[in-house]
């Protein structure tokens, strides 16, 4: 009688241990758990009795499944001294403050309207698994293993994935809106796609500055409640198996029964550029005094060894418009100077001009779409080269970051005819570029650089002009008390700006791309 390897004896009391310590978590994790209190003392108050004041908030953490892959996404902001911002699009700040209310209004309120807690009650574990997938409670990390799972199971025997739940796991509401569905399609009237409920919930996290948890939610499926003027989920508390049903209406009740109503986890979203302002430049069609517009264009070539040089610059000419403010509401430019380029190399301006020459039309698509240019992506300059944005350090400094500024499509080429007192190469953008002057007093400049697919990189700067806001004023002694304000402003705004290449959509682009024969006639 052979004896058995100690070896193999050694490894099958681990085996057997592991086995046993996998089956203790299991039992754990999925043994029904009791509310410390009567939830049903809960109906008729806030559910998040502790979150009350949105100024704790120090970090934000979202996490939802895709109910067709049982993809995870997620979402996190942080607070960084008096902002929230958004790690993964290199920590740019959250300052969407309309999708903010929207989020954090109904949290703060949320009442309590029913508790579903009959099968945590019966202590049926089968029972309680049950009713969070019909409530679509289950968590993100449950969720997205049952989906994959069942995915995983529906490819080798053609059954129905979790991603696609028979009608047995809906909410009573969400059969009868099926069944609905069903009989309009019927009619051929309003008929609409049949979707079942999602299993997944979305997960809202927040903590304040000590990692103390503010909320955390399970937000699910709609409640019978719901209506078209209010919004009733049901929820789940993690570590508790109860389920509420809450009203997420909150502040919503200027949308209720309109075309703009959002059900809460819409208001949610996982694209970082929506929880920033994409508002660009942040100013208005009515605030511009002049554009000075550059209708020029080079390319970037890169040597072996890996510097960039501009190459094939070519410019149209250099134009300034000015906005009649006597007309401006019928929105009347003239040409105040034009520039021209001749074949050495030298600037010199144009005379006489014919200031009726300007193209109105033209002109104003360029300034309505600069106030409403939208960014949909950020790329973060080097610190270095941020520092000399936010103090206007434009000029020799710049040419340590030569090689940054080629990858994204600008050079510093020739002196800049329209500020001729610089002796620096002004920096220009390879698809040209657009200046523009407020009447309080902000200088923007705003050059286009290369194509990625379908976005634009921009460069952005401010500067306080005190010519403009001169312009726009009646004498120096109200000059000398606006002057202050406005430069601050102006310091701000360029503060802002000086931190990020901006990408914009190459369709926005078009609107702005400067061909100097079309604006004049």
């Amino acid at each position: 009688m052979s004896r058995e390897n100690p070896k193999n004896e050694v490894l099958k009391s681990a085996l057997i241990g592991v086995a046993a310590l996998v089956a203790l978590v299991c039992w754990m994790k999925f043994q029904p758990r009791l509310p410390d209190v009567e939830p049903k003392e809960k109906i008729g108050r806030r559910l998040l009795e502790n979150f009350d004041e949105t100024s704790q908030i120090s970090r934000v953490e979202l996490v939802g499944v895709d109910a067709e892959t049982g993809e995870t996404k997620e979402l996190t902001l942080v607070r960084e001294g008096d902002e929230l911002r958004l790690p993964a699009l290199a920590n740019f700040p959250a300052e969407n403050a309309d999708r903010w209310a929207k989020i954090v209004a109904p949290l703060v309120q949320l009442p309590v309207l029913d508790v579903a807690d009959e099968a945590v009650r019966s202590g049926d574990a089968k029972k309680i698994a049950q009713l969070h997938r019909e409530c679509g409670v289950l968590s993100p990390e449950d969720a997205a293993f049952e989906v994959q799972l069942n995915t995983s199971n529906s490819a080798k025997d053609g059954e129905k994935t979790a991603a696609q739940p028979s009608n047995s796991t809906q909410s009573a509401a969400d059969a009868e809106k099926n069944a609905q569905n069903g009989e309009d399609a019927k009619d051929g009237e309003n008929s609409e796609t049949t979707q079942t409920a999602p299993l997944a919930a979305l997960s809202v996290k927040i903590f304040d500055e000590n990692g103390a948890t503010l909320v955390d939610l399970l937000v699910g499926n709609r409640a019978p409640e719901s209506s078209a003027t209010r919004d009733v989920r049901w929820v789940r508390i993690p570590g508790d198996d109860v389920v509420y049903a809450v009203d997420f209406s909150g502040d919503s009740t200027e949308e209720a029964g309109t075309t703009q109503f959002l059900e809460f986890p819409q208001r949610i979203s996982f694209n970082p550029i929506d929880w920033a302002d994409r508002d660009l430049l942040r100013i208005s069609r009515w605030d511009v005094a002049t554009l000075a517009v550059r209708d020029s264009s080079f390319s970037i070539a890169k040597a072996e060894d890996g510097t960039s040089t501009p190459v094939d610059y070519k410019a149209a000419g250099i134009a300034v418009f000015r906005q009649n403010p006597e007309n401006s509401l019928a929105r009347v430019w003239s040409l105040e100077r034009r520039l021209n380029r001749d074949a050495e190399g030298a600037w010199s301006d144009v005379k006489p001009v014919d200031p009726e020459s300007a193209q109105n039309d033209v002109l104003n698509e360029t300034a309505d779409a600069l106030g409403r240019l939208a960014v949909v992506d950020v790329r973060k300059k080097p610190e270095a080269l941020a520092a000399l944005f936010r103090d206007g350090r434009l000029g020799g400094e710049l040419a340590a970051h030569f090689g940054t500024l080629a990858e994204f499509g600008f050079a510093a080429l020739e002196h800049d005819p329209l500020n001729p007192e610089k002796i620096e190469p002004a920096l220009l953008g390879e698809a040209g570029g657009v200046e523009l002057r407020t009447k309080n007093g902000v200088k923007i400049s705003l050059l286009f650089g290369r194509k990625f697919e379908d976005k634009r990189v921009c460069l952005a700067f401010a500067e306080f002009d005190r010519d403009a806001l001169a312009a726009s004023v009646e004498d120096e002694t109200e000059l000398a008390f606006l002057a202050p304000d406005a430069e601050k402003k102006a310091t701000i705004k360029n503060e802002r700006l000086a931190d990020w290449f901006y990408l914009i959509s190459e369709s926005d682009f078009e609107k702005l791309k400067f061909r100097l024969a079309d604006a004049l006639k």
